[in-house]
């Protein structure tokens, strides 16, 4: 018997829903809400599978983290989905000039697009890859979910899942190597979305733009926090830089990635937030609470700006011992100032390293925030309104928080993506619904009106309509809407 390759059951799958779709191409509230409460069943079903494969391919995982990103985040999306799709799926009336189309209609209809694919990042394996899905099947969609090469025991756990519970038409899951990861992007999908590094989101789109297929990219960047004086002395500010840079170890694409902190506060910041790490993740560097680096590829690239900041001069500070040979819960180092040509400050950090740098004034903080390329997510601690809003106001970002960090991509309510660098498009929620439907725009001519005198031949009704109505003073329009109006209302077909 003949095994398929990665790329022939890529290719069958796909023929699959393709045609499943031209067969139903508009599927029901009723279908739609059916398909995604199976995810959250399908989910409790699989959590020891699901943390047992987050463990193995991190080298140790937090259960909690695991629980509460990977398998209850999801829960809260399809729940916030399931109970929002039928007023998402209803049309939507648009303005229609009543003089010229009388008793017309006009109204914007969401459908389905087709066949999505969805290219899932590693580092959080289950999430990125039924997030995107959940919205994608709210619009009516099929989905075919390409895991990533460097989570493999979390690849099998979701294809034997979504295999047990899916129908292959309607969402499949196909694991493989780097080659099918190229390839993946080059198949005429209704739309594409991708999560990952910025080099590689570029790559996708040229091979994506041969198809003209819309895509959707969720890229990260450098996220910054921007402390001011007062802030930087709160306990609560140093709890939450601290917590959320141990969230997969910084393996997340809105954790901060550097601290803006005045001067006259940084040594009183850094001295807390050191304390406050070495008493909770110092000790077995936080293995409990986090997770390891993917790969040992990811960990050479993570000590060697670690050591590029060493011989640029900077200060750095290793919060717990020196790494076990064969661990992967790598230290975390707080990186005091380090120059802006080092490569910690030029490169998307995605570990547990926290440049610390200084600011001489608001304005300083805004041009070194704009220096860089458009963060996912830009973060603000402070009570100063002013403050908040000149920072907020004066950069670009996909999204903000303010005393707190990542929550804005937490939220099953409010889209979520990037601009510029950082990405395009956004998914979550009503916004993902719209991300993958086609607005398609309904127009139903009715009585009434002088839409006629629009097209040829042209007449005299249309010379009126240009001279003696469009060009014409305000008192001449209303001398003709006026009578025109009341003469639309009676209008019969």
């Amino acid at each position: 018997m003949t095994v398929e390759t990665a790329q022939q059951r890529l290719a069958r799958i796909f023929a699959l829903q393709k045609t499943a779709y031209l067969n139903a191409p508009n599927p029901s509230a009723d279908v739609r809400i059916d398909r995604m409460r199976r995810i959250p069943v399908m989910l409790r079903k699989h959590r020891e599978a699901i943390l047992a494969a987050l463990d193995a391919d991190f080298g140790g995982h937090s259960r909690e983290l695991g629980d509460l990103i990977e398998i209850l985040g999801m829960v809260d999306r399809a729940e916030f989905n399931i109970h929002n799709i039928a007023k998402w799926m209803k049309p939507i009336p648009k303005t229609v000039n009543p003089v010229i189309l009388g008793k017309s209609k006009a109204y914007v209809q969401y459908q389905p697009k087709g066949v999505v694919g969805n290219m899932v990042s590693w580092n959080f394996p289950f999430d990125i890859g039924l997030g995107p899905t959940l919205d994608a099947l709210g619009a009516g969609n099929r989905v075919i979910i390409k895991p990533s090469d460097l989570s493999p025991a979390c690849g099998r756990v979701l294809q034997d899942m979504v295999a047990e519970t899916f129908d292959e038409n309607e969402v499949a899951v196909v694991n493989g190597d780097i080659e099918l990861a190229k390839h993946f992007p080059t198949l005429s999908w209704d739309h594409l979305i991708y999560t990952g590094s910025g080099t590689v989101g570029r790559e996708v789109m040229k091979a994506a733009a041969a198809n003209l297929v819309p895509v959707t990219l969720e890229l990260g960047g450098k996220c910054p926090t921007v402390i001011d004086a007062e802030a930087a002395l709160d306990a609560l500010t140093i709890e939450t830089v601290a917590g959320i840079k141990a969230i997969k170890r910084g393996q997340m694409c809105v954790s901060v990635d550097y601290c803006l902190v005045p001067e006259t506060s940084l040594l009183a910041f850094t001295q807390a937030l050191a304390a406050y790490m070495n008493a909770h993740f110092g000790k077995n560097h936080g293995a409990q609470h986090s997770c390891g680096i993917v790969s040992d590829r990811h960990m050479a690239r993570l000590n060697q700006l670690v050591q590029d900041a060493r011989d640029s001069g900077a200060e750095v500070i290793q919060i717990g011992d020196d790494l076990l040979p064969g661990d992967r819960h790598m230290p975390f180092y707080l990186i005091v100032n380090p120059s802006d040509d080092c490569a910690v400050m030029r490169e998307e950090i995605f570990g547990p390293l926290l440049p610390i740098k200084t600011y001489q004034d608001t304005q300083d903080a805004i041009r070194q925030i704009n220096a860089g390329d458009r963060p996912l997510g830009l973060y603000v601690f402070s009570k100063n309104r002013q403050f908040i809003d000149e920072v907020t106001q004066n950069t670009h970002s996909g999204g903000v928080a303010i005393n707190t960090i990542a929550a804005q991509a937490a939220m099953p309510s409010m889209g979520f993506g990037g601009s510029g660098g950082s990405g395009m498009g956004r998914h979550h929620g009503e916004e993902g619904f719209r991300e993958f439907s086609n607005p398609r725009g309904y127009f139903v001519r009715e009585a009434g009106g002088v839409v006629d005198w629009v097209r040829p031949p042209y007449g005299e009704g249309t010379q009126k309509l240009i001279h003696e109505v469009a060009y014409a003073s305000t008192a001449k329009k209303l001398q003709f809407a006026i009578p025109q109006l009341i003469k639309n209302l009676f209008a019969k077909d």
